[in-house]
């Protein structure tokens, strides 16, 4: 009983998942993907083995129709069953068991596919899509989240609201398992976890993301303000620096010779000021791809 969106950006090849429900840690079961092979959300009368067949089948070359195809042949529960996918072509499909609890359906559009059940009424799905195809262009793992985020604000899930979650698989491996996830973001259990989820965006931006292009040559008075802002003197700046981004979790942010206009934000105004000022607004450029 949850409502999702499952989509592959255009501008990275990345593929994900967002989605949520009146059900507990939604995020654990219901989007599966991997990097180069595709991404899926399983739900409604749910069966893991949708998510790790399902996943399989996508690893195996199929498409997304097939494998909706080879999941609900001669399963005598799937009209309870939903489904979205994509696969490693990008080709997408929405389906929707003719038994699955009113209200529900899906659509496809331009990269994306969304779906719900037991949802306050089509316009959920409906809105899901309308918000993501007019964020166009920015941020995949933002996109997603903000499709959720006007679903939940159409209605969503009829029961009410418990979890949430996104996750992202790049387009192509990387090489390192670790890091052919982009984003597991998650939200267990919650009054709104939808909402809850969009604060934690910026969060993943500011640690995750990569440094800024324009950062600022680590000499003369941009030394000097980093200097006064770690109270410390002239030697030993780049190895206390590193250290206290560190601290923070920033690592990736880190440039030798120069420090990221990100970190000199935060250095010298705070980390609480500026992350309350990126849940206002859209964060930038330089996302974790």
């Amino acid at each position: 009983m949850t409502y999702s969106i499952v989509a592959f950006d255009e501008a990275t090849g990345a593929r994900g998942v967002a989605v949520a429900s009146k059900a507990l840690c939604v995020g654990a079961h219901v989007p599966w993907g991997g990097a180069g092979i595709g991404a899926l959300a399983t739900q409604a009368w749910h069966d893991l083995r949708y998510g790790s067949e399902g996943f399989a089948l996508l690893s195996e070359g199929l498409s997304a129709a097939a494998v909706v195809q080879r999941l609900t042949f001669g399963d005598p529960d799937a009209p309870h069953r939903q489904l979205g996918i994509v696969d490693a072509e990008n080709r997408l499909v929405s389906y929707t068991g003719s038994r699955c609890l009113p209200w529900a359906g899906g659509m496809c559009g331009v990269g994306y596919a969304v779906q719900g059940n037991l949802l306050a009424g089509p316009q959920v799905v409906e809105a899901m899509a309308a918000e993501y195809e007019r964020r166009r262009g920015e941020p995949f793992v933002h996109r997603l989240v903000q499709a959720l985020l006007a679903g939940d604000e159409a209605g969503g899930d009829r029961r009410g609201r418990q979890s949430a979650a996104v996750r992202v698989w790049r387009g192509e491996p990387a090489g390192l398992a670790d890091v052919d996830g982009i984003a597991d973001l998650r939200i267990d259990d919650s009054e709104l976890p939808v909402h809850d989820l969009t604060k934690l965006v910026p969060r993943y931006w500011l640690e995750y993301g990569a440094a800024d292009e324009d950062a600022l040559p680590l000499s003369g008075a941009v030394r000097d303000r980093v200097r006064g802002a770690l109270s410390i003197a002239d030697d030993g700046l780049e190895p206390e620096l590193a250290r206290w981004a560190s601290e923070l979790n920033l690592e990736s942010r880190l440039v030798d010779g120069a420090v990221d206009p990100v970190v000199l934000d935060i250095l010298e105004r705070g980390e609480v000021v500026v992350l309350s000022e990126l849940e206002a607004a859209l964060p930038p450029t330089g996302w974790p791809a």
